[in-house]
């Protein structure tokens, strides 16, 4: 019985933590995490401010959870490209791909520009650092793990290089938002020695 209660416990206290998330991530979009206040998410959930603090410490354990999430839906969208991509066709695989990471930076997707646009910069290299890290992991335990069945591996230091290629053309789409596709598709080419493969 105490298992079951524990249980019934852990649960709520999850749904209410993702709550808390989901509206921190909400405000965040309307004004920017710097002007979060806890009292705002507090509200925003309908709790007070000291139940608040039963399931975050601060601001800062918020932030983490909420770049946690965004990376989570990062993480899915990938998932459903890879799940749904042409196994041997990598000219249609990077065209996917570059489609789905500039609608993941433009638009109102996780990178949107009102997300972390509010001059908190060590958040955003957080967030970017994560994410990289996170998609360049994702990508090297699947989609590049297929890739070597069929072609060898052209490069070495593989999380390393999709590393570097996903801080780069995060920077690149944000910067240049009406860059080519084309574009794009040529400097993940290059990067990743895939020319002769399409």
């Amino acid at each position: 019985m105490d298992g079951q209660h524990n249980a019934s416990a852990m649960t709520v206290g999850d749904a209410r933590r993702a709550q808390i998330v989901r509206a921190a991530r909400e405000i965040c979009l309307e004004k920017g995490f710097s002007k979060i206040t806890i009292s705002d998410i507090a509200g925003r959930v309908g709790m007070t401010r000291s139940l608040f603090y039963h399931y975050f410490q601060d601001k800062d354990q918020v932030a983490d959870a909420v770049l946690d999430d965004v990376i989570d839906e990062v993480i899915t969208h990938l998932e459903e490209w890879n799940a749904n991509r042409e196994v041997g066709n990598i000219s249609k695989a990077l065209d996917d791909v570059v489609r789905l990471t500039r609608s993941l930076i433009t638009d109102e997707g996780p990178f949107s520009q009102r997300m972390i646009e509010d001059g908190n910069a060590g958040l955003y290299v957080k967030f970017i650092d994560r994410v990289a890290d996170r998609i360049a992991e994702y990508i090297c335990n699947s989609t590049v793990r297929d890739f070597e069945k069929l072609h060898g591996m052209p490069i070495t230091n593989e999380h390393e290089t999709f590393y570097t290629l996903i801080v780069g053309l995060i920077s690149l789409i944000r910067l240049h938002p009406d860059i080519e596709d084309t574009v794009i598709r040529q400097v993940a080419a290059q990067t990743l020695h895939l020319n002769e493969y399409m």
